[in-house]
């Protein structure tokens, strides 16, 4: 029984450790990390810029703390579709492009007006590339994107995923992979989002810095506004994907003194009714924070105050809400919340006849924003005492 228990055993390792039939070595790709995506500007042609990991940045961590010596290259290539393009590429690198390490894809601004969709079909398809990839639009050129350098990561792919994921501690952009996209552009009732990405900063184009700065509104899958940060917030708000931020208000007892209120947690309820014909939605926001910090020595810890502060921070949160609430509906007749989606779910019937026309029904809904904010601890106090 032994011997018949090790041969069985050696029978399937054979059968299932059967090698990699289709691994490539090192020295025959090159590893993209990042994917940009322009028009050509003297042809009518894709210009894609794709980031490629240099050979000699896998032996490191993948960070520099000068920022001297750069992990990656740039090549750029044109193509009259992205598969193409990519295949135009090897013309300029003895090496054939590897996909599955990218994780960053950036539109820019002129492809994301005239619809991206044509443009992600390649990510979408081809078995090489990940869905889980952040999307990003930039302010501009993608290329710019894709070439500029970051001070604390030679690999500057791995900087941008960074920036996305460390955006949580203020809820002021939003974290899209290219499967999200998708699925939205793919639901009835709601548009789609992407983070935003820009150059900041004054000077030589090589001195600009990179910076996530909010969000990109689509209609459909064409690029019709951007959010700033605030406005994004709100976008957030209403979403339910707010986990952190600081709020800054005025203090109750010296208008010209700032006070920083923590946002520990927070949620939303939307609730669609339709009544004789009439849809309305109430967006429920409770939120919970502390007193973090105060620009002045003024005691802020009594009830009274307390309600101020918190009266004052949820007045912010409805503030950032109606902006975005307002730009989506009155400029640009876009659902980036997903109300019509929470129709659907509620009734199902009426959605039949609401979905071919929702993005006329959508501006005249009336949007009730109801925000509940609760202030629990203040931390340890700055300000003096009062001497009794």
């Amino acid at each position: 029984m032994k011997k018949c228990f090790i041969v069985c055993l050696a029978v399937i390792l054979l059968v299932t450790l059967n090698g990699c039939w289709n691994r490539r070595e090192l020295d025959a790709i090159s590893i993209v990390t990042a994917v940009g995506i322009d028009k050509s500007k003297t042809e009518e042609k894709i210009q894609t810029t794709f980031q490629i990991m240099k050979p000699s940045a896998l032996k490191t961590s993948g960070s520099s703390s000068s920022g001297e010596q750069k992990g990656v290259w740039t090549l750029s290539s044109t193509g009259y579709t992205i598969f193409d393009a990519a295949r135009n590429a090897t013309m300029q690198t003895d090496r054939k492009l590897f996909f599955p390490e990218n994780k960053v894809i950036v539109i820019g601004e002129e492809v994301a007006k005239s619809g991206i969709a044509p443009f992600l079909d390649f990510f979408l398809k081809d078995p090489e590339p990940r869905r889980l990839s952040w999307l990003l639009i930039a302010k501009g050129e993608a290329s710019d994107i894709i070439k500029a350098k970051h001070e604390q990561e030679n690999i500057p792919a791995k900087a941008i995923r960074g920036m996305i994921k460390a955006s949580s501690a203020t809820s002021t952009a939003v974290q899209v992979n290219l499967n999200d996209f998708a699925k939205c552009l793919s639901t009835p009732g709601v548009d789609p989002v992407a983070c935003r990405i820009e150059l900041i900063g004054d000077g030589k184009q090589s001195d600009k810095k990179m910076c996530v700065t909010g969000a990109a509104v689509f209609k459909k899958d064409k690029l019709v506004g951007w959010l700033d940060r605030p406005e994004t917030r709100g976008l957030n708000w209403v979403l339910g994907k707010v986990g952190s931020g600081i709020i800054v208000v005025k203090s109750p007892k010296e208008e010209n003194k700032d006070v920083a209120l923590e946002i520990i947690r927070a949620g939303s309820k939307i609730t669609p009714e339709i009544r004789d014909g009439k849809i309305t939605i109430t967006v429920e926001i409770h939120e919970e924070g502390n007193l973090a910090e105060q620009m002045s020595n003024v005691q802020l810890t009594n009830v009274e105050t307390f309600k101020e502060l918190e009266k004052r921070k949820a007045q912010v949160i409805k503030n950032e809400i109606n902006a975005v609430l307002d730009k989506a509906q009155k400029e640009w007749g876009t659902d980036i919340f997903g109300f019509g989606e929470a129709i659907h779910r509620k009734y199902p019937k009426e959605w039949k006849e609401l979905k071919g026309k929702w993005r006329e029904e959508f501006p005249k809904v009336d949007i009730q924003v109801k925000v509940d904010a609760k202030l629990r601890t203040a931390g340890v106090s700055t300000a003096p005492s009062k001497v009794r």
